[in-house]
């Protein structure tokens, strides 16, 4: 069966710092907000959104690795680090094409790819 990825949901237990992360350090755009969740949608890709997780035990989404194409990968790093953005993996070269990690104040982390 072939599938189309819709949607990923990020659950974190400080909803106010996550935010705060997303728009202020990653320039994300929030496209849709309701109490405790917001979400990050573009026309072109998978939806992103945040949510409370409620306190839940264990966390939601533990071992999941989030990947977003950036057009300018160097200029972009740059912008995040000025940002404070925590960076765990630095610009490097892989099969698909030059990335780098970060962490979320929520420890998830996110690779950003130049294809």
């Amino acid at each position: 069966m072939k599938t189309i990825l819709a949607f990923v949901t990020l659950h974190t237990p400080d909803y106010a710092a996550a935010r705060a992360y997303f728009t202020e350090v990653l320039g994300f755009e929030v496209t849709e907000e309701r109490p405790g969740a917001n979400a990050f949608v573009q026309a072109s890709g998978a939806g992103l959104a945040l949510r409370t997780d409620g306190g839940l035990t264990p966390p939601v989404g533990t071992g999941v690795s989030v990947y977003f194409i950036v057009p300018n990968l160097e200029q972009y790093h740059a912008q995040l680090v000025d940002r404070g953005a925590d960076v765990v993996e630095p610009p490097h070269d892989m099969p698909f094409g030059r990335t780098f990690t970060v962490r979320t104040p929520s420890g998830h982390r996110l690779g950003f790819y130049e294809a």
